[in-house]
């Protein structure tokens, strides 16, 4: 059992009662002499840093930036775009729990030539989670998981030897709940957690063992202004401590391989929080980025859909309408209308006007996420 393993014990238990406050540049760092993932190709020109700039500790990907002027500008501070390929590619496998290679393989193609120029970016991540996470939760007794791994794991080593220039990696692996039977992650008892932990340990590292870098989501769903009962500091508390051993869990598994999470400056659905809204700079900051780092994170992944989301709010009345709870176009145009809009909802959503008007202020948004990022790193270096 993994708390056979006192380093990895101390690791991980030494996460579940602490709230980092401070956070080491030298954690964030990835040694490339430890790492078993692949050497990576040289990073596109038009992420890479100039002369006159300074040399980031931490890694920052980001998902998508809709303005191609501000995602130029993101070149300056030093990040990098990946791609993500969505289970939508393969429906089916949303019903047979079998992933179709050849389909992620097309939609990689298909991907790299509409949305990236025809060049490969560095990172990939492919995102498959049903019914695939809950198979896996279930544990290694679950009679479908050893199905479950061996397609993973077959499109996992298909997608890396067609791009072997790429680094890649399977989205919210490991995946370690928030509660656990009714409790959140701090009031739930220490036995409740080892035995969980040691589950999620067993269940995932063969996944793990096939991907480049490691991207336990860590996303914020309980906004401590709205959360009940209303008391903040112990909602952030508990966050950034189930934060902290979710990165914890999944260094130990990732072996060397860097492991960056997956974060988003947007309250994210199925909590408490109003989805597709933007998470406050402190929050963002002290409350994602900050336990990841200090839990040894090489740096963070920002996914926001922001793209997705336009495309759905402008276009609600064809096609795309969706008025469901998760992110759909009702979800997403209160959350527009709120942040970029002026409270004021238009009277025609498919105005050109409105989306320039989103692509604009929303592109802004997750620039200013990435300056944040970089800031709260500078400030960390002066301690």
């Amino acid at each position: 059992m993994l708390w056979n393993c006192p380093i990895a014990l101390a690791a991980v238990v030494s996460l579940w009662f602490i709230a980092p406050c401070g956070i080491s540049p030298e954690s964030g760092r990835v040694d490339s002499t430890q790492s078993s993932a692949r050497a990576p190709a040289p990073a596109p020109a038009s992420a890479a840093p100039t002369t006159q700039q300074r040399q980031s500790k931490w890694l920052v990907l980001f998902d998508e930036i809709p303005d191609p002027t501000v995602q130029r500008r993101v070149a300056g501070l030093d990040a990098s775009r990946y791609m993500i390929i969505y289970q939508g590619c393969d429906p089916q496998s949303a019903s047979s729990g079998v992933i179709n290679t050849e389909a992620v393989l097309k939609e990689i193609a298909t991907k790299i030539a509409a949305k990236f120029d025809g060049k490969a970016p560095m990172w990939g991540m492919l995102d498959f989670e049903d019914p695939f996470n809950a198979i896996l939760q279930e544990g290694v007794d679950s009679p479908k998981y050893q199905a479950t791994v061996q397609t993973m794991v077959a499109t996992m080593r298909a997608v890396k030897q067609q791009y072997p220039n790429m680094l890649w990696t399977y989205y919210g692996t490991p995946y370690v709940p928030y509660w656990i039977d009714g409790k959140n992650w701090l009031n739930s008892s220490l036995e409740a957690r080892k035995t969980l932990l040691d589950k999620i340990y067993k269940s995932y590292a063969p996944i793990i063992a096939e991907v480049d870098w490691v991207s336990t989501s860590i996303y914020p769903v309980y906004d401590p202004m709205i959360f009940e009962p209303k008391t903040p500091d112990d909602v952030r508390a508990h966050g950034r401590a189930w934060r902290s051993t979710c990165v914890g869990l999944a260094k130990i598994l990732a072996a060397g391989k860097p492991v960056i999470p997956t974060i988003s400056p947007i309250w994210q659905p199925n909590g408490v929080a109003k989805a597709g809204t933007l998470v406050p700079e402190t929050q963002f900051i002290e409350d994602q980025v900050a336990p990841a780092i200090a839990a040894g994170a090489a740096g963070v992944a920002i996914w926001s859909g922001i793209g997705y989301g336009i495309e759905l709010a402008i276009d609600g009345e064809a096609k795309h309408l969706k008025q469901d709870s998760n992110f759909g176009t009702r979800v997403w145009r209160e959350a527009f209308v709120a942040e970029y809009l002026d409270q004021s909802p238009p009277k025609d959503w498919t105005d050109p006007l409105v989306r320039s008007t989103l692509v604009r202020k929303a592109s802004n948004s997750i620039f200013d996420a990435i300056r944040w990022i970089r800031v709260a790193e500078l400030k960390d270096e002066k301690k």
